[in-house]
């Protein structure tokens, strides 16, 4: 198993979690890209998007996307109430964040922007975030989203 694999499956079991007995479901995944494609150019072909057309990124810091993975991790639906710890989650949320950036050799983080904006896309999910990991050799997208 290779690294991104154990870092996709963290992401899945996650999702699993959170899922809800309901009509909808968490997706959490990680996608690596070529360099040479656009951040902007992948999101709209990975997803088919049709109408994004003002879609933008915007740097982060390392403690904004931490702060992004723990709430996707440890406050929805069926992970509120999985473990109350917040320093055990921190801790977890660090590991994971630490095998990402060493997986990806993280560089910059960026999440995107104007998702969604004007014209709804199913395919994107009904609350998400999407984030552009730029590494040394690849860049890689990341995203969490709730779908129904």
């Amino acid at each position: 198993m290779t690294a991104l694999d154990s870092l996709r499956e963290t992401l899945s079991f996650q999702a699993s979690r959170n899922n809800p007995g309901a009509n909808y479901y968490y997706e959490f995944e990680i996608v690596p890209f070529d360099q040479s494609i656009h951040a902007t150019d992948f999101m709209r072909t990975h997803f088919h998007l049709k109408y994004n057309d003002t879609l933008t990124v915007h740097e982060i810091s390392e403690s904004e996307f931490k702060k992004a993975i723990y709430h996707w991790f440890f406050e929805c639906e069926g992970s509120k109430n999985a473990n109350t710890n917040p320093s055990e989650n921190t801790e977890y949320v660090e590991s994971f964040y630490q095998s990402l950036a060493s997986e990806t050799k993280r560089k910059r983080i960026y999440h995107f922007q104007n998702v969604n904006e004007g014209h709804y896309e199913y395919q994107l999910g009904i609350y998400f975030d999407y984030f552009y990991i730029e590494g040394e050799e690849n860049n890689f997208l990341v995203y969490f989203n709730m779908q129904d």
